[in-house]
């Protein structure tokens, strides 16, 4: 052997991963505890037992054998019980400990981007506008100390005055004399009203807002659950039904990230949900062309979502340039864009792969990006395929549904709401995540937060001005609704009615300090603090019973979800005196999803060039 030889060292990698489990399962079991559990067992209750049970049901006592028989038995069952639980938390059991970490990290991410995104939704003003939105924030989400009513309604109407007003009824209301509340409303009730009817020109939402605090309708309440900004799940719904992320607002990215961290942390959110045993033929169409819409949107979701995130992911991989991929384009421009691009970079690595002199990092980077499109255009080749199949059915539902109306007439499709077999029954339901559901909802997002590399850089990439941070701050709204359909349907209109007619958890103690366990708490805690109840949603119910299934709300119907939902009778009775809005039966034109070929067979051959030239250098 050379001295060469002797002097050299070898590195390499041990992977222990299996023993440092085995180990760790080892480490689960209380050896002791256990093995005197077993013995106490096959001792002395087994022997009292077998020979009580014997001489009770033969009248003399067990043989030896059959004793000895009986102990070792009970001792080698719960040995082998022992030998299996470690087997298993050695093999399966760390499977359940991942998913369980996937929950806590993805609490803890969802909880940052809440936060990030709010700034986001303040950035979008200037000036005073600016200063009353982070106002309307605080009043909204925030359970102020009485300094900090101060200075938000100070911010809110530009005028100290009533800042101090504002802070000082905020004050005394929250200690409970209301003797001083009233001498305080009545001195200042003119002012009060001048300031929110001059604000009500600039800012209707902050005018309402006075008002309401000015009242102490909302004020102390935050605890109890935050209203939830209207329509937001149809805005978002919209947005993958159009493939078009501009639809959506900010706040609507906040508010879905808010219902996944709420339902992720344990939420049950209660519905109210009618059924029509009698012969609603009109009614079924409907359902059936409303079903066929959600199928056709989740659809739509997998296609222009995973498309848009393509194209995202090859101007961050210096291979395109946000220029090419501007935010809002048209989806059929963006994917011959998209396709235009894989090709460069398939005769790129093709070319690549040819040189002599190509450096291992280069055609490592080449192979990962031919890699990953390739990936998220299959993904997104899929999903527009079914979305063709889906669009095609919703057509032909629509078709059945305007047949059907034109045929019976719209007169004749009323009914009453009361008694009988033909009567409307409405159905209390919930909504929320059972553990499976929750691991899968989780592992998608999990999935997600590292394909947009969201692990450690979320506040960087949201906060910033520029328009990739609103990008990927809209496709992960997306992203949550594909991943809370198929447990809870959101894309639903009966889903969404109740969802919108309910509070949001509380957030307002959420900060970035706090470790995952801390706002994992949170939520739970908050989720059980939350008010539950119906009344807005039997009033959503009843708008949606007779604007959109022309029923008929008698006045016993208006007294029956009064007294058991708590609904208000003043808002049930302006829903029965509205005017019914006119063209519900016009079809809705629906976006034809554009048509996607699956991936080139030259990407496929330039990816397994540039890979072997790749495995080959490294």
């Amino acid at each position: 052997m050379s001295d060469s030889d002797k002097n050299r060292i070898t590195l390499d990698r041990e992977n222990d991963e299996q023993t440092r489990r085995l180990k760790k399962s080892l480490n689960k079991v209380r050896w002791s505890r256990s093995l005197m559990q077993i013995f106490w067992t096959a001792g002395p209750v087994t022997t009292i037992g077998l020979i009580g049970g014997y001489y009770i049901g033969y009248g003399t006592l067990p043989s030896l054998q059959l004793l000895i028989y009986f102990v070792s038995f009970t001792v080698f069952s719960g040995i082998f019980g022992l030998v299996a639980k470690v087997i298993y938390d050695g093999t399966r059991g760390h499977l359940e400990e991942q998913t369980e970490r996937d929950i806590l990290n993805v609490t803890d991410k969802l909880g940052d981007l809440i936060l990030v995104v709010r700034d986001k939704v303040v950035q979008g003003y200037e000036g005073d506008a600016r200063q009353r939105e982070a106002a309307l924030q605080l009043l909204r989400r925030v359970d102020l100390t009485p300094y900090g009513v101060n200075i938000a309604f100070t911010d809110l109407t530009g005028n100290r005055e009533i800042g101090e007003i504002m802070g000082r009824i905020f004050t005394y209301r929250k200690i409970g004399l209301q003797t001083k509340v009233r001498e305080l409303y009545t001195a200042h009730r003119n002012q009060i009203n001048e300031v929110a009817d001059e604000l009500e020109k600039s800012s209707p939402s902050a005018a309402k807002e006075l008002k309401l605090w000015f009242t102490g309708i909302i004020a102390g309440r935050l605890k109890y659950g935050v209203s939830r900004d209207k329509y937001f799940l149809q805005r978002v719904m919209s947005a993958i039904e159009n493939n078009n992320p501009y639809i959506m607002t900010f706040r609507d990215v906040e508010e879905m990230m808010i219902l996944a961290f709420e339902l992720i942390n344990g939420r049950e959110i209660p519905t109210l949900i009618f059924s029509y045993p009698g012969k609603w033929k009109y009614a079924s169409a409907l359902d059936e062309m409303e079903r066929k819409r959600s199928l056709y949107r989740v659809a739509q979701a997998k296609g222009g979502n995973r498309m848009r995130a393509l194209a995202s992911y090859l101007a961050e991989s210096d291979y395109s340039s946000a220029e090419v991929f501007p935010d809002g384009m048209e989806i059929n421009k963006l994917i011959k864009k998209v396709i235009a691009v894989i090709d460069r970079i398939a005769v790129k690595a093709r070319l690549a792969a040819k040189e002599k002199d190509i450096l291992p990092k280069e055609a490592k980077k080449l192979a990962d990006v031919m890699r990953n499109s390739i990936e998220l255009y299959t993904m997104a080749h899929e999903g527009y395929k079914e979305s063709a199949k889906r669009h095609k059915e919703l057509m032909q539902a629509s078709d059945q549904w305007e047949r059907m109306i034109a045929k019976e007439g719209e007169n004749q499709a009323s009914v009453k709401v009361g008694p009988g077999k033909k009567g409307i029954r409405i159905k209390e339901s919930i909504i929320y995540l059972d553990e499976q559901a929750r691991l899968e909802v989780c592992k998608h997002l999990m999935w997600y937060f590292e394909k947009e590399d969201l692990n450690y850089n979320s506040y960087s990439l949201f906060a910033s001005f520029n328009n990739k941070g609103g990008m990927v701050a809209r496709r992960l709204a997306i992203e949550i609704a594909v991943a809370l359909e198929p447990h809870i349907h959101i894309s639903k209109p009966e889903i969404q009615r109740n969802i919108n007619a309910t509070k949001a958890i509380y957030l307002g103690g959420l900060s970035h300090d706090m470790s995952a366990i801390q706002k994992q708490e949170l939520g739970k805690r908050m989720a059980i603090e939350v008010d539950n109840g119906l009344g807005l949603s039997a009033i959503r119910l009843a708008d949606t019973l007779v604007h959109q299934y022309n029923v008929e709300l008698s006045d016993d119907a208006i007294q029956f979800l009064h007294s058991n939902y708590n609904a208000g009778q003043k808002s049930l009775k302006k829903i029965v005196n509205r005017k019914k809005t006119s063209g519900m039966t016009e079809r809705e034109m629906q976006v034809v999803p554009p048509p996607l070929k699956g991936p080139k067979a030259g990407w496929i051959k330039s990816l397994h060039a540039i890979k072997r030239v790749a495995v080959k250098l490294s």
